[in-house]
């Protein structure tokens, strides 16, 4: 009698098991839109990354190999590249573990079954956006764009030789009890880089390598997610970067619009300072360019105490005061999005803002972004082609967002 109700519960735990798995595949899905691929996951931490996983088993699989290979092949030492590469990205990661939101640890597991790529390699993957890269970012509505719709554009300019740009996907994420949420990102990869949520809320960041920075914090990768996930509107976003423990320096663009109002953060582990549309503070900076209705961040700060702890921008922390800056990421990003910004003020659409965009990118740039809610436009690096130079793809991202699971 005993063996029979233990072979039925046995019986009954299996068909629940195989109806829950079931209803988790039904929750993810593929389709292709104007020649970007989109992937739906939906569900708990784990299952999310267990959808992405299987879904793209073999992209993710390659992603990690390609990115890892490149960092693995910068000693020509056979042997110690490799153990050198991988100490070189564990000790970030490892540092930082401690302040990585459960939630996203719980997804990386499920992304690791669903793949059959190590723990142990995701965990160096996502460690990488901490140790290098470098942006650009703008965000102009009312007075500054044609019709006042809020645009909000951002290069992500890192190395193309790394190849992630091989491996592009838009995830469409819909996490159990947050908001839903677009990001513009890669397989095998989680954190965010480039993304939008369903409050209209876009984001957007800049390396801005500076002596105040550690690993003991929340990788900004994970900071803007949780950006994503839990902000209702650009107070919400900002207290939230206040709060968390930061890394490195990154210079922010966040932007809602439906609020019409975007906000530049300029961050480093101990400091943050916000900046709204041609604030004050901007007009005090010799070397700032502050434009009305419209914030924009390349590498450089204009806060003084954080533009005194930079090593970006030609920045020298040992040297008192407020140094100029110089470098492409100054005389190229940041005076070229103020000289396209005022060549188009008051005309500015999306046209324009790409081609400011591609004025403004490196032979680095891997991915190129304008968004115009409901709208979106997504280029990404094509071989050695950057990304700006390559045709943008369409998206609606009211539709995506709005529809029910696939």
């Amino acid at each position: 009698m005993a063996a029979t109700k233990i072979r039925w519960i046995s019986t009954v735990c299996c068909v629940v098991c195989s109806v829950l798995a079931a209803a988790t595949a039904q929750a993810a899905s593929v389709e292709h839109i104007d020649g970007l691929r989109v992937v739906h996951l939906s569900g708990t931490p784990y299952e999310l990354g267990k959808q992405h996983g299987a879904l793209l088993r073999d992209e993710v699989r390659e992603a990690v190999t390609k990115v890892l290979g490149y960092f693995r092949g910068y000693l020509k030492i056979p042997g110690i590249r490799t153990w050198a590469a991988n100490w070189w990205l564990e000790y970030a990661w490892k540092q930082a573990r401690p302040f990585i939101p459960q939630d996203h640890l719980e997804e990386l597991r499920g992304l690791a079954d669903g793949s059959g790529v190590s723990l142990e390699d995701l965990y160096r993957l996502h460690a990488v956006p901490d140790r290098t890269y470098s942006c650009s970012s703008f965000a102009a509505w009312g007075r500054a764009t044609a019709d006042g719709r809020l645009i909000h554009v951002r290069n992500l300019d890192w190395s193309i030789k790394a190849g992630i740009q091989q491996f592009p996907v838009v995830f469409v994420v819909r996490p159990a009890g947050k908001h839903a949420f677009v990001n513009i990102g890669w397989a095998g990869f989680i954190g965010v880089l480039t993304g939008v949520n369903d409050e209209q809320m876009s984001v957007g960041q800049v390396g801005a390598e500076t002596k105040d920075d550690s690993f003991r914090g929340e990788p900004m990768v994970f900071l803007m997610r949780r950006v994503l996930e839990t902000a209702d509107d650009l107070d919400a976003a900002t207290t939230l970067v206040r709060q968390a423990t930061r890394t490195i320096g990154v210079n922010y663009v966040f932007a809602d619009a439906d609020a019409h109002r975007a906000i530049a953060l300029e961050t480093t582990h101990r400091y943050v300072r916000v900046f709204e549309a041609n604030d004050p503070a901007e007009h005090r900076v010799p070397y700032a360019r502050p434009i009305v209705d419209a914030v924009f961040r390349a590498d450089t700060a204009v806060d003084p105490v954080i533009r005194d702890q930079q090593l970006a921008s030609d920045g020298d922390p040992g040297h008192p005061g407020l140094e100029r800056p110089g470098g492409s990421a100054y005389e190229t990003r940041y005076l070229g999005q103020a000289a396209g910004l005022s060549a188009y003020f008051g005309t500015l659409d999306a046209e324009k803002a790409r081609q400011i965009a591609q004025a403004i990118a490196p032979g680095s740039n891997i991915q190129s972004v304008v968004f115009a809610w409901p709208d979106v436009w997504i280029a990404n690096a094509q071989g050695t082609t950057p990304a700006a130079r390559t045709p943008y793809h369409h998206l609606n991202l009211a539709q995506l967002l709005t529809a029910s699971d696939p």
